[in-house]
């Protein structure tokens, strides 16, 4: 068999002159293609570039209008509602501006505003856009390059394959994270100094001021019915008669004021050592004198009852022995016709005892003086407690009336600021609970139930739980580490995923006890200079070697490292300002103060800016998903 090859063209000239030419023309269709291709791929890379500079610039702008409404809020007074119209301006001027300056186009129609809140229903935040304009915790921020302008500053990007221009638009969404506050309640029985005369701490409050503080109080208590006693103190006058002849004695504690219808022959006192002083009066005419004890044996010592002996009437020789003249329980009682004590603690016998053994009304000239306003004084310092006296609830005693003021407060501003705030409270003295339930037998009590869930929304209940208590409900202490401690176990029970949790510790006074076998110990790796250097300096600020302070602090400092900022809130005049002031400092939260000496008006109005203030700490704006 042969086989036959047939030689291939090698050369131009070889080939059919019909086929020549074909690889130009795909030459130049691949050339068209690739061309295009490119032109495809640069206009998508400018379109990426493009809108992730935009996304970045809006980003930016989002944020900064949220921190416009934070920072309006933060200094706008305690009323948002007054404060969002203007700082929704200016989240639309400050984000435009941001915006610009990453050189992007952002028009004031493109920054908008909702509300973000927890749904409980789908255990989901959502977004209400058509939120009112009073309750904005969100800022949407939009940049679109969509214009037929392709030169305008909102035109489409120019594309060298869509001779139209390339469509871009980005958005961004910041809100303000909703917080779990949980307010720490001093209940301790200092939280009615202000309100009664003690010598227990220098209030700093004048007499004046102090004696408007009771006036108060006893027109909240009204009515009480105290027998004949006078609310203006007086002393204890008793008359005796005897053959026509009247004599009465005031009893002022180691002096008597007599008088007498007819002249007196003489005056026996009697001590209350039973020891006695006869004074025998010359000539027959004196009726009035104030007699107390002389010499060393009776000078300065009290009085329990007093002997006159008078002239007959008409007579300078005949006497006539008065019926003794007693300065005692009984008598007092008896004259005031004080029966039926109104309270469970307490006794009419306490309260004369009271009067006539105070160490703090010699210093405002009330010893020995009998009237509502000294009752006020027996009940307030000896019987605060709720199981001793239930009326005092309804009384505005201080400081303990601006604190209940100060959360009223936070409670309206929360309500008023709709950022979806959980709010919940306890209460320390020398134990601590959290407060959840209100359950008395008095009717003018509502009937409250908030344990299944402590850190609530209804602010109106937690509000209640305040409203109905007095200082000392419980009892007297300042367990101020115990009050922190039931506070994180209420934010590790109950916040929320997502939510800033805090915690506003409050306090008038001194730490002075701690929870029976806790450990005031510091932990660990703790370090004054470091945690307490204020200034920078290198060196410890604060320092303390009190035990139940460092109990106070272990807690904070537990507090934060669970991520919980502490806020503090000083007020009166014993407050452990330096222990409050480092412990907001640990907690990376407020320091507020109200200090001593000022009136109850303008106590009050100093706790509903300290309340306000922290209410309006609102945490730092945060980008969200806007898909």
């Amino acid at each position: 068999m042969r086989c036959y090859f047939k030689k291939l063209p090698t050369t131009w000239s070889e080939m059919s002159p019909t086929r020549r030419g074909v690889f130009l023309v795909v030459g130049a269709i691949c050339m068209i293609a690739a061309l295009a291709i490119t032109a495809l791929a640069v206009d998508i890379g400018v379109a990426a570039l493009k809108k992730s500079q935009m996304q970045a610039a809006v980003d930016s702008a989002s944020l900064a209008g949220a921190m416009e409404i934070t920072n309006a809020l933060a200094n706008g007074g305690n009323q948002p509602g007054d404060v969002f119209a203007y700082a929704q301006a200016q989240a639309r001027i400050k984000a435009a501006a941001v915006a610009q300056m990453n050189n992007v186009y952002v028009a004031s129609t493109d920054v908008s505003f909702g509300r973000r809140y927890y749904d409980s229903s789908s255990q989901t935040y959502k977004i209400d856009w058509t939120a009112g304009a009073n309750q904005t915790n969100v800022v949407k921020v939009s940049a679109r390059r969509d214009g037929s302008n392709t030169s305008a500053p909102d035109g489409k990007v120019p594309s060298l394959f869509a001779t139209s221009g390339t469509t871009i638009r980005t958005d961004a969404v910041a809100f303000v994270d909703p917080r779990d506050l949980i307010i720490v309640q001093d209940f301790s029985r200092s939280m009615n100094f202000d309100s009664y005369f003690t010598d227990e701490v220098a209030t700093g409050l004048t007499q004046s001021q102090i004696e408007d503080g009771l006036a108060m109080v006893w027109s909240d208590l009204q009515p009480l019915t105290l027998g004949t006693l006078p609310y203006a103190p007086q002393y204890f006058s008793q008359a005796q008669t005897s053959s026509s002849v009247t004599g009465t004695v005031t009893f002022k504690g180691t002096s008597v004021a007599i008088t007498s219808t007819t002249g007196m022959k003489s005056v026996v006192v009697t001590f209350t050592n039973n020891a006695t002083q006869t004074f025998t009066i010359s000539g027959t005419t004196t009726k009035t004198g104030t007699y107390a004890g002389t010499g060393s044996s009776n000078s300065g010592k009290r009085i329990s009852s007093v002997a006159i002996t008078a002239y007959k009437v008409g007579s300078t020789s005949q006497t006539v022995a008065l019926p003794t003249h007693t300065y005692t329980a009984t008598s007092i009682t008896a004259k005031y016709g004080l029966t039926t004590y109104p309270y469970a603690g307490g006794s009419w016998a306490g309260y004369v005892s009271y009067v006539q053994t105070s160490t703090a009304l010699p210093n405002y000239g009330y010893l020995d003086m009998y009237g509502g306003m000294t009752f006020l004084c027996y009940v307030m310092k000896s019987y605060p407690e709720h199981s001793a006296n239930k009326d005092l609830w309804k009384t505005r005693h201080y400081p303990f009336q601006a604190c209940k003021d100060g959360q009223q407060l936070l409670c309206d501003y929360l309500t008023q600021l709709g950022f979806d705030d959980h709010l919940g409270m306890v209460s320390y003295d020398t134990n601590h609970r959290m407060e959840t339930t209100l359950n008395d037998t008095n009717p003018a009590f509502p009937v409250i139930n908030i344990s299944a869930n402590p850190v609530t929304k209804d602010y109106a209940t937690v509000a209640k739980l305040m409203q109905y208590k007095q200082a000392a409900y419980y009892s007297d202490a300042t367990n101020m580490g115990g009050g922190m401690k039931d506070a994180i176990t209420m934010l590790d029970t109950y916040k929320r995923d997502g939510s800033r949790p805090a915690i506003i510790l409050m306090t008038d006074g001194q730490a002075n006890t701690i929870d029976s076998g806790d450990s005031s110990a510091l932990p660990s790796g703790w370090n004054w200079n470091t945690m307490f250097d204020y200034n920078g300096d290198g060196a410890a600020d604060y320092t303390t070697t009190d035990s139940n302070a460092k109990y106070v602090l272990a807690k904070v400092k537990i507090a934060i490292d669970k991520g919980y900022t502490v806020h503090t809130v000083s007020v009166g005049s014993v407050a452990d300002r330096n222990l409050m002031k480092a412990a907001a400092w640990l907690g990376k939260g407020y320091w507020l103060d109200v200090p001593a000496g000022t009136t109850v008006a303008s106590m009050s109005d100093q706790m509903r800016t300290v309340f306000s203030k922290i209410a309006s700490a609102v945490p730092p704006a945060r980008l969200v998903p806007t898909n």
